[in-house]
Order: structure tokens, then sequence, then C-alpha cells
């Protein structure tokens, strides 16, 4: 985005840029169901706003119109609802990492195994060579879950 465009976004939403960016990334971590009330939103606020501002760009209005609208609709959500979603969306990200990590499973049982290396390292190879951050206690869970249960299974029989 230019500068005249950047400069009449933050005119229209009175906010700055790292108040928009982070109206944005709260409506990454929003349910579905709160995305559609702020789509909603948005649609009524963009016509409000064209209205207004006629010389202004529609990617601009649009823009502007969306934040707002997730601007609006934060404002609705009590302290509690909004934690919550928030929370809920970390949870998330945690599941997604805990799944490539057992995407990855035979190289962390090479490693763990037979170069001997700490759950720490394993997380720093992994955020070298596969460019996943992922931390050493998730690996060393994820270990105690899988591999623990094998090795009692395995000395059951």
């Amino acid at each position: 985005m230019n500068n005249s465009n950047n400069i009449s976004c933050e005119t229209i939403t009175k906010l700055n840029q790292e108040s928009q960016n982070q109206r944005l990334r709260l409506f990454a971590k929003v349910d579905i169901s709160t995305k559609l009330k702020i789509l909603d939103k948005q649609k009524e606020l963009f016509h409000k706003l064209k209205s207004a501002h006629s010389n202004v760009e529609n990617t601009v209005l649009t823009l502007s119109s969306l934040i707002l609208a997730i601007d609006a609709i934060e404002k609705k959500i009590d302290d509690v609802n909004l934690n919550a979603m928030k929370l809920r969306a970390k949870n998330n990200k945690a599941k997604v990492k805990r799944q490539k990590v057992l995407g990855y499973w035979a190289i962390v049982r090479t490693l763990k195994l037979e170069q001997k290396m700490s759950f720490r390292d394993i997380s720093i190879y992994f955020a070298k060579y596969h460019k996943l951050e992922v931390s050493y206690s998730t690996i060393y869970e994820l270990w105690n879950e899988l591999e623990n249960n094998t090795n009692i299974k395995n000395e059951e029989n």
C-alpha cells in the first residue's frame, strides 16, 4: 500500500497502522460465526464510507470498513468470550505444530536413538533444517506419549 492510501486508511479508521494490524490479527483468531458477523457489518460500513468518501479508492474503503467492522464487533463481545476465542486459536496452533512433528517422527527417533541427541538439540535441528520452530518440551511430551507406550507394550509381549 503506498503512503497516500496508508494515510487515507488511517484518516478513515482513526487508527494508526499498528492498531489496524491488531484488529486484522484478531480477525484471524476469532471463530467462523464471528467472522461472518464482521463481514456482514463490513458490507454495511463500506456503503456508508463510499457515500462519505467518494474520492477514495474502493480497495482502501474495503480495508477501512473491514477494520472498523472488526472494531465494532470486538466492542460487542465481552472480554471472557474474546479471551476464550484467542486461547482456542492458540491451542489450534499448538495442534498444528504437534502434527508437523508427528510427520517428522522418523527423524526424531533417528536423532534420539541413533545420534543420541537431546530434545533441545532436536528442536534446534528442526529450526535449522526444516524451518519448524517447535519447543523441546513438545518433542519430549510426544516422545513420552508415543515411545514409552510402545516400550511398555513391547515388554508385555
